[in-house]
């Protein structure tokens, strides 16, 4: 008979919460969790991406153990602002993950974002025959298509494209 033992739920609990203190809990700021195992990079370059946000403190944390996902990846930034353009582009790279306000090493907000059912002027429309691509003063428009596989539709040219297969505009565009 063997010796090994399987461990309880407790000792699981105990070992998920020390895996999760890998990154230190902070006094104040913005905690971006439960983005999809792998995209974490992709939203560390989203905010990184923006004015005012290239040297906030930012804690990244990959493929921790998730009971929700499986494995996901974890965002701690020390700021207490983020822009709603911001919130915007992590929406569309990384949809219903959750973004919580830090006080005082509580939370003091939590919600969740989705992915957005317009998206304006955040996207580059790959059909080069749209008009967003050579009239200057006109900008891009998207309306979700799917929002489970990620399809958008462009509100020019009406073509509809994986959202993997359009380039983000950013701010300093």
């Amino acid at each position: 008979m063997s010796d090994a033992r399987h461990p309880d739920s407790d000792d699981r609990r105990e070992s998920d919460r020390r895996t999760t203190e890998l990154i230190p809990k902070i006094e104040q700021g913005i905690v971006i969790d439960h983005i999809p195992a792998g995209r974490g990079v992709h939203v560390l370059a989203a905010v990184r991406g923006y004015p005012g946000m290239e040297n906030t403190l930012i804690s990244v944390g990959l493929n921790y153990a998730s009971t929700k996902l499986g494995k996901k990846d974890i965002l701690k930034l020390s700021t207490t602002n983020m822009p709603d353009e911001v919130i915007e582009h992590v929406a569309l790279v990384a949809p219903r993950v959750s973004i919580k306000r830090i006080c005082d090493y509580q939370v003091d907000k939590k919600y969740v974002i989705e992915f957005p059912q317009t998206i304006s002027n955040k996207l580059r429309c790959r059909n080069s025959n749209c008009i967003t691509n050579y009239e200057d003063r006109v900008t891009t428009v998207f309306r979700c298509f799917d929002s489970m596989t990620r399809q958008v539709k462009c509100g020019h040219c009406e073509r509809i494209f994986f959202l993997d297969e359009l380039d983000l505009i950013r701010a300093t565009d």
